[in-house]
């Protein structure tokens, strides 16, 4: 293959990539701590403060990849900020995990808020950016329960937030029951929004192409190793009729030959 066949890489898709093997190098590193001390003779503080950095690598890198998911689609800045607080909340889990011992008082009582308040921030975002990635669907079922669950998801978020800082003034017959029923709507509808966008057939818009060839271009885009517009401008180009060639110029006309002269009769 030449270098003409190779996929221009979008800036979206590079950077998918990085993130991708920063995630996988991260966690490689993590997960080889974790076995080195496993295999070791004790299983003691430090051993297990390795083993919760390795857990924690790996929740959260998952967290990193949902929110990865919306980097290059029109709600990618949604995705970036999900990704850099889900990788705030894991240094903050991290840093309370290795340097907990001997801090007391206000400062840590705030330090702990913050990391809680980025942990719950980190899975609403991550969770968020899976559903987001059906905002092109065009059922009215789906954009309604799409828009419902992820409005739960900012409720839940915020009740959580606020049991985190002011739980002195929670009250605990009301708030807890609230809590809840908002938790498991917005569960039933991170399951069932997914569910219906199978079940119920995308229409494809005036004029446009519907999700279903969306997806078989974008497979054989990513089969041939290219991008889905770079396969649409071969294949129109493979199908375009080749232009006439120009019709040769017309010889020039032969010069009229002088008429007889023409003879005078005799009078």
């Amino acid at each position: 293959m030449t270098d003409a066949d190779h996929a221009v890489r979008t800036p979206g898709r590079t950077l998918r990539r990085v993130i991708v093997i920063v995630i996988i190098a991260s966690f490689g590193i993590a997960a080889l701590g974790g076995i080195v001390v496993l295999l070791g003779a004790e299983l003691g503080e430090t051993a297990a403060r390795v083993l919760g950095t390795t857990a924690i690598v790996g929740v959260f890198s998952v967290a990193v990849l949902c929110c990865a998911a919306q980097i290059g689609r029109p709600l990618q800045l949604f995705g970036a900020i999900g990704a850099a607080v889900s990788v705030i909340a894991a240094a903050l889990v991290i840093w309370i995990i290795w340097y907990s011992s001997g801090w007391y008082g206000e400062l840590w009582e705030t330090i702990n808020r913050l990391a809680g308040t980025a942990v719950a921030a980190s899975a609403a975002f991550a969770l968020a950016s899976l559903l987001l990635l059906l905002a092109d669907r065009r059922q009215p079922a789906v954009r309604i329960g799409l828009v419902v669950t992820l409005v739960l998801f900012g409720v839940v978020l915020a009740m959580v937030v606020y049991l985190i800082w002011f739980w002195e003034t929670v009250d605990d017959q009301v708030f807890p029951r609230v809590l809840g029923i908002a938790a498991i709507l917005a569960a039933l509808g991170a399951v069932t929004v997914p569910v219906l966008s199978l079940l119920l057939r995308d229409r494809p818009a005036r004029g446009g192409l519907s999700a279903e060839t969306v997806a078989r271009l974008e497979a054989e885009a990513a089969r041939r190793q290219l991008d889905p517009d770079e396969l649409v401008d071969r294949l129109l180009a493979a199908e375009a009729p080749a232009p006439a060639p120009p019709a040769p110029p017309a010889p020039p006309a032969p010069p009229a030959e002088p008429a007889p002269p023409q003879s005078t009769p005799p009078g």
